[in-house]
């Protein structure tokens, strides 16, 4: 077989390959090697073998080595209209402006999904796919943001012959750009890079945050109304998953008739290498229902332990669109500026040198005395809400001085505060709670919940400072 008939064959077994721009220097160089070293036949044959395996191993190896590579994305413009029975299945029927679209697909074998559109706001994250040839519900490995791994729980639903649609439990963190970035990874050979926007909740602000069940000590971390779903997040201490049960809470409407409930859900608070007799008794629960179309005055039962506590919900007519406006309570540029001075590490990183404080003071109630500082503050496009202050149940307030107190940090909504994402017990130390003006600083860091993700963490540090108001007082 000649030197032509062995390049024809390559060609057709591998297509028109541009041999590696160093292949003819290193030949060259071989051979004249071999004239001045006039090595025996045999040898010849040998190096000339070895030379042959070199190029046919520099024309495959790419072509093999792409047959096990994860398929990275594309993107098209065409059929980015996502049906109707897809968005219907996802609980966003109304909410079509809110889905953004996309075509990104990634090919692996004779296999092709595509993204066709994805949405998310503080309680769900929402993935449309397009499975071509249909061989039934893409395996999701995982969804990162920015910030990590988003731990929840998840459903899948069908949409159109071929489109799936994946729901996952838990919205994402935005970055500083105010887009929450996306890696999703398909059962280990599609992958996705996703910039979506998050749509922002109204906080229902009317339920008590701290009530009781018995012997059960219940949180309500959220209480919120997103544009797709009502959504209510609690903390339950003296109970485990399996005594709270499904029917923890359920949401009445004006006529007490039950809201279609979408997500019933709940956990032990820590990871399952850290279980034993006390942490098994701490529970986070989340539920969520379909966002009625309508206004009105709802109920929301929490029952469990023998006991049923009921709080009024009023629900405004109109979803949240995106934007900082409407829901009928003050805005986060509604307070006045007051100088900070507060460092933000690690998942969340940001200076804070301008707050717009809601919370100063010190107070007495039926509990006791505390003393209570919360503000806004704006990192790129995204507002959040820090608040922390003393707990009469950990430690009464007695003056300026330093306590250990408890603290967290939310996304802020249409209303006010919405999702709680990063909670901690930090330490307080007040300078001088003289009215009309209240100084200190704080040092401590924040975890992740356990919908959100539990290895992120957040440190704050640095000074802060407020000045009293009748309307800021002490929470």
């Amino acid at each position: 077989m000649n030197e032509t008939e062995i390049r024809r064959r390559l060609r057709e077994a591998v297509g028109d390959a541009r041999y590696p721009q160093d292949v003819s220097s290193r030949i060259e160089v071989e051979l004249k090697q071999l004239r001045k070293g006039q090595p025996h036949p045999r040898a010849l044959g040998l190096v000339a073998a070895v030379i042959a395996v070199a190029i046919v191993a520099a024309l495959l190896a790419p072509r093999l080595l792409s047959q096990n590579a994860i398929r990275p994305q594309t993107q098209t413009t065409a059929g980015s209209q996502i049906p109707d029975q897809d968005l219907a299945a996802a609980h966003l029927a109304n909410l079509s402006n809110l889905v953004t679209p996309m075509q990104l697909s990634a090919q692996s074998g004779n296999q092709r999904i595509t993204v066709l559109g994805a949405y998310a706001d503080p309680a769900r994250t929402v993935l449309f796919f397009r499975v071509s040839p249909d061989s039934g519900f893409p395996i999701l490995a995982s969804v990162n943001d920015a910030y990590g791994f988003l731990n929840s729980s998840s459903s899948e639903e069908r949409g159109v012959p071929g489109d799936y649609i994946f729901v996952l439990d838990a919205g994402p963190r935005p970055g500083d750009d105010g887009l929450a970035h996306l890696k999703v990874m398909v059962s280990s050979s599609w992958s996705f890079s996703i910039a979506l926007a998050v749509q922002p909740s109204q906080n229902l602000g009317a339920v008590p945050a701290r009530l009781s069940l018995g012997s059960w000590n219940v949180t309500l971390e959220v209480v919120e109304a997103t544009p797709s779903v009502i959504h209510v997040q609690a903390l339950i201490q003296g109970a485990s998953p399996d005594e709270v049960g499904l029917n923890f809470a359920t949401l009445l409407d004006p006529s007490g008739h039950g809201v279609p409930q979408v997500v019933g859900s709940q956990g032990v608070t820590v990871p399952k290498q850290q279980l034993n007799s006390s942490t098994y008794k701490s529970t986070r629960v989340n539920d969520q229902w379909a966002r009625p179309s309508g206004t009105g005055t709802y109920q929301l039962h929490l029952r469990g332990n023998g006991a049923d506590v009921v709080s009024r919900l009023d629900i405004p007519a109109e979803a949240a669109t995106g934007k900082l406006q409407g829901g009928g309570g003050l805005q986060p540029t509604d307070y006045p500026p007051a100088q900070e001075s507060l460092t933000l590490q690690g998942s969340l990183t940001t200076s804070v040198t301008t707050g717009r404080p809601s919370q100063c003071g010190a107070g007495t109630g039926p509990d006791g005395t505390v003393f209570a500082f919360a503000a806004y503050f704006q990192a790129a496009e995204t507002w959040y809400w820090l608040d922390f202050g003393t707990d009469p149940r950990m430690q009464q307030y007695s003056g300026p001085g330093t306590y250990k107190v408890p603290a967290s940090l939310y996304t802020v909504g249409p209303g006010g505060p919405g999702q709680v994402l990063y909670e901690g017990t930090v330490q307080l130390t007040v300078t001088s709670d003289r009215r009309p003006d209240a100084s200190g600083s704080v040092q401590g860091t924040l975890t992740g919940l356990e919908v959100i993700a539990p290895e992120s963490q957040v440190t704050i540090s640095g000074t802060w400072t407020c000045t009293w108001t009748p309307e800021l007082g002490p929470g």
